[in-house]
Formats: structure tokens, sequence, C-alpha cells
């Protein structure tokens, strides 16, 4: 067990450099893999019984790693209001947009009522920062910053709404008043422990520091969580504030909360985020891919499916970027892959909603295709840019 623990990590940081080589997401290497270790041991009658909490639990402290270094990476700079705004209409059209294309599949093709329709569709148009982020690395600075910001708003107007949703169908009460009274408590609550972070990260002392903090962080998402909120605009706030530090210093009686080891500081907490999550993503994605039955995949109805969600996202994704005013739409147009959230939004839907009919397979392949897609148009796009840009002989 030691040993394949180890050398899983070892070969999960083999396929992070090999997917910049083959400019190809590592997470479809994991899922691959995965997928083989569990044909393996069935074959050889060693399968191992994991338990069906162990994927929701990695995915969750997953996603909260990957959004706050996400969110560690974004700099709220003066004169940027029109990009932030560019990036966050991007993404709420495209989470909109994809969820109501895929709600209406879902309502025609199994008979479900709206609300089921849209609770179930809501993943489905969420983009994966943990897939997108990575990627963007073979793109000029801008469209990655782009990337970087767009796909984090997804995820959190992901979460914000499917929480909403969640709560509006299991009680009946209003979806606005879900929606919006959460984002405003968690947007206050948020605020007070950037405020307490801030001061934590630049005065605490001791080798032991940011483990304990990060754990701090993955309690108060959990209490968040039990509250219906949205535990994930927390860890943004978080992020933001901890990496924009000059937002704090513009009001005097935060004075006393900074630190003259504060620069210093944060970039330990964000090289140990980044190993944190690297190790989170490893893990998620191999047990992803063990878990899945093969055979649900090779199912013609499922790939119909699965093909006509993945066509649906980047059809309308390339409406949503020229609705914002993008006008070369690639290589943008390539970065809406599915992923972790995608996922683990999907297996916290509450029970009974999933019709029997429903080929949990299909969930996987959306991932997978939508991860090639990505790859190949990103690949497509960089081969042309080279030929453009040759000087003539």
């Amino acid at each position: 067990m030691l040993m394949g623990i180890s050398a899983a990590v070892l070969v999960s940081y083999w396929y992070m450099h090999l997917a910049k080589v083959l400019r190809f997401p590592a997470v479809v290497f994991l899922l691959a893999t995965g997928l083989g270790l569990r044909k393996a041991t069935d074959f050889y009658g060693v399968t191992v019984e994991l338990s069906p909490d162990l994927l929701p639990l990695l995915g969750t402290v997953g996603l909260i790693l990957i959004v706050l270094e996400g969110a560690l990476d974004l700099d709220l700079k003066p004169g940027r209001r029109i990009f932030l705004l560019r990036t966050f209409s991007a993404a709420a059209l495209g989470v909109v947009l994809s969820s109501a294309a895929v709600a209406g599949a879902l309502h025609l093709a199994f008979d479900l009522e709206w609300s089921t329709a849209a609770l179930m569709a809501i993943p489905f148009g969420v983009i994966s920062s943990a897939v997108a982020i990575p990627s963007a690395d073979t793109m000029a600075k801008e469209d990655r910053e782009f990337v970087i910001y767009e796909s984090s708003w997804s995820d959190i107007l992901g979460v914000m709404l499917f929480n909403a949703a969640s709560v509006a169908v299991a009680t009946g009460s209003g979806f606005s008043a879900n929606f919006f009274g959460g984002g405003l408590a968690v947007l206050l609550i948020g605020s007070l422990i950037g405020l307490g972070m801030y001061w934590l990260v630049g005065h605490l002392e001791g080798h032991v520091k940011f483990i304990p903090l990060i754990f701090a962080l993955i309690l108060i998402y959990g209490a968040a969580k039990a509250l219906n909120l949205s535990p994930l605009m927390i860890v943004l706030v978080l992020g933001l504030m901890l990496n924009n530090p000059h937002l704090i210093g513009r009001v005097r009686w935060f004075d006393k909360l900074h630190s003259r080891h504060y620069n210093a500081e944060l970039d330990k907490l964000k090289h140990l985020t980044a190993e944190a999550t690297f190790l989170a993503r490893t893990w998620f994605f191999l047990v992803l891919g063990y878990s899945t039955d093969v055979m649900s995949l090779i199912d013609g109805m499922t790939w119909a499916l699965a093909g006509s969600v993945v066509a649906a996202i980047f059809v309308l994704r390339w409406l949503a970027l020229r609705a914002v005013g993008v006008r070369h739409t690639r290589p943008l147009l390539w970065a809406a892959p599915r992923g972790l959230i995608t996922v683990l939004l999907f297996y916290s839907l509450p029970p009974g909603i999933v019709p029997a009919e429903f080929k949990t397979g299909a969930l996987i392949l959306v991932v997978l295709l939508s991860c090639v897609v990505m790859a190949l148009g990103l690949r497509r796009d960089a081969q042309r840019s080279t030929v453009i840009v040759q000087p003539a002989a």
C-alpha cells in the first residue's frame, strides 16, 4: 500500500510535466490510469472496495484548495474594472446558458420537472478551474489572465447557483432569496475571516502555522455549507484579500494588522497551497477513474448524451464570449473544460434526483471529451500562431 501511494504521486508528477510537453490535460492521464487500474484489479480478482464518501471528501478538499490557489493569483489593480466585469459576465453567461441547454435536454429526455432538470444541469455548466488554469500556461499573458479570472468566477457562481437551487428544490422556498441573501451574508463573513487570516499570516510564529490555517479554512467551509451558504465565496474573498493587502490598507483602522514579514509569509502560503492542491487533484481523479464502471463508458446512448452536452458547451461559449465583447474568441473558446467541480456537484445532488435511466458514465465522458476538445483546440491555435509569426523567407 505504501509503495502504491508513493508510486501514484510520482506518476502524477510525471504526468504534470508530460502534459506540458504534449499540451494535454494531466487529468485525462490520471482518469485513464484510474480506469486502467480498475480493469486490472477486476481481471485479477483483487478489486478494492472504496468508501462512497471518499470521492466527495477528496473533491471538497481539492475544490477548496483550487479556489484558494486561484484567488491567491488574482491581482485587483486599479483600472481593471472593465476586465473584471468582462470575465465575470463571460462566466455568468456561460454557466446560465450551458445549464439552461442541458436542463432542456434532461427535461425532454427523462421527462423531469424543470426545477429538477435545472438542478441536475448546473454541474455541467461550470468551467473547471482545476483543469483550465494549468492548461492556460501556453496562452498569451492576457488570455491566461482571462482564463484564471473567468474559471474562478465560474466555480463560485456555479456553486452559489447549485446551493440556492438545492435549497429551493428541498424546501420550496424562493431561489432568488437563497441566492442573493446567501451571497450577501457570505461576503460579510468572508471579509471578517479575511481580516483575521491577514493578521495571522503575518504574525503567527513557529515552523508549523499554514497547515492549521488551511484546516481552519476547511472547518469554516464545512460550517458554512451546513448553514446552506456558499462557502466557496468565503474562500474566494479570503484569497483576494490576502493577495491584495493594499485594499485592506485603505482603512486606517486595519494598519495594525499588517506585518513587515507579510509578503514573505504569503509566498510560503502560496507554495504550500500549490503543493497541497497537486496532491488533492492527484487522488481525486485517480479515485474517480477507479470508481467508474468501464462498461458504462461504451454505451451508445451515453456517448450521444455526452457528445451533445459537450457540443452545446462550446457553441454557447462562443456566443457568450461574443456577447461580452471578446472579438478574438480563439483560443479562449477552448478553455471551457469540465472537471473536479462538475463531478463534485453532481455527486452532491439530493438522493432520488437522478433518474435511473441516466447513465453516470456520461458524467465522466463529458469531463474527458471537454478536456480533449480543449487540448486539441489549444494545440491547433498554437500551431496557427506559430505559422503566422514566422518571418518571410
